[in-house]
């Protein structure tokens, strides 16, 4: 009988542990730890299987060696790490891929007999949905789970450590405004104010400190804890569009100018129809979460001139949008951090055609089934 196989890479695995769930990893080993004595985790954990509730969910590119695993290996896939020890990450584990020729065997073996068949193949679904999204970002995967009627514990929704080390000093800029309406600062003292805000706005929205700002946006208590998982929604999909557009005017010449060896002037052509394809999509992608951002950016400078009443009803509308905004992020993510990782700064971008079409028609099929840009279908009266 098949078993999982032991994972390399226990340093990466550390430095994992670490950094918490990113958009690309997803880290239930370090949610369990914090949570998994709380009641909010026994009566709504994310799996059914408890075993993984511990593992490490991971977008994870196909090495050359891993190629021989699967019928037909796409660049990237979803990897599930099931740790050794759930707080000692260091000393490794083993691991399946979401595609590979054994992976079912696999991981009902990984398992083991420790859930019933429903529950079981609830999992599974479960593990399939979150291999068909472009990212693990916690607004995108809420609402997504939500659509499938699942709600588990906040804890799972946590915005990582490391990403909210990233954005304090963006969200902090991003809500100065506020607190001089709010608290009447301004300065130092309101860049001082803003910053201690943010902290608190991103780890306990409960605090105390916050409480002037709830006042501000005239929020009910039980539609304050979901009117603030809206603006940290959008405050994220901000900072992060903000750093995808920065990196895009770098990423497209890199892209344009990619060098296709051992091809045909026919395989030429089609793969430089891909490219553009890509590079349009890319491009429509990140105007129309533009445009997306503009309509939170206007209904924020109505609350700061006093009119709150747009950005609560905005806020509460909020969630309704991440997985637009998240497919649109976590896909030009993807794109740009996969030819980052492939073509470090300095290296001159060459691909052959076989990977090159491989490549490119992957970055196509993920641009082509974001909702921001998939066509709408008409609706037909007989």
């Amino acid at each position: 009988m098949a078993n999982p196989r032991t994972s390399d890479g226990r340093r990466d695995l550390s430095l994992i542990r670490a950094s918490g769930s990113t958009a690309r990893v997803l880290n239930l080993a370090l949610v369990f730890e914090r949570s998994g004595g709380s009641e909010e985790f026994a009566a709504n954990p994310l799996f059914k299987c408890q075993r993984l509730n511990q593992t490490l969910i991971l977008k994870h590119a196909v090495r050359d060696h891993e190629r021989a695993l699967f019928v037909r290996p796409e660049p990237h896939t979803t990897k599930i790490v099931f740790p050794y020890s759930a707080t000692e990450l260091g000393i490794g584990g083993a691991s399946v891929m979401v595609g590979e020729k054994r992976f079912e065997t696999l991981f009902r073996n990984a398992i083991g007999a420790s859930v019933g068949e429903a529950d079981y193949q609830d999992d599974f679904e479960l593990i399939s949905l979150l291999h068909e999204m472009p990212s693990f970002d916690p607004f995108l995967m809420r609402e997504q789970l939500r659509r499938i009627g699942r709600t588990p514990a906040k804890c799972f929704f946590d915005i990582s450590d490391a990403d909210i080390t990233g954005m304090l000093d963006f969200v902090s800029r991003e809500i100065e405004p506020l607190t001089n309406m709010a608290f009447g600062a301004a300065g130092r003292r309101a860049a001082k104010l803003s910053m201690r805000l943010s902290e608190k706005l991103m780890t306990d929205e409960n605090a105390q400190l916050l409480e002037p700002l709830r006042e501000t946006l005239r929020l009910a208590q039980d539609e304050y804890v979901e009117g603030v998982f809206g603006w940290k929604g959008f405050l994220y999909y901000k900072w992060l569009l903000s750093a995808c557009a920065g990196r895009h005017d770098a990423f497209k010449p890199s892209f344009s100018g990619c060098d296709i060896t051992c091809s045909d002037r026919g395989a030429r052509r089609e793969i430089e129809k891909f490219r553009q394809d890509v590079l349009r999509g890319m491009d429509l992608v990140l105007q129309r979460a533009g445009e997306m951002m503009s309509a939170y950016t206007s209904a924020f400078m109505l609350l700061t001139k006093g009119q709150p009443g747009a950005f609560r009803t905005f806020l509460l509308q909020a969630p309704g949008k991440f997985i637009p905004l998240g497919e649109a992020a976590g896909a030009v993510k993807h794109i740009h951090s996969f030819w980052g990782f492939r073509f470090p700064q300095k290296a001159t971008p060459k691909l052959e055609a076989e990977e090159a079409q491989d490549v490119l028609q992957e970055f196509d099929r993920m641009l082509n089934g974001i909702e921001l840009i998939r066509p709408r279908q008409e609706v037909v009266y007989v």
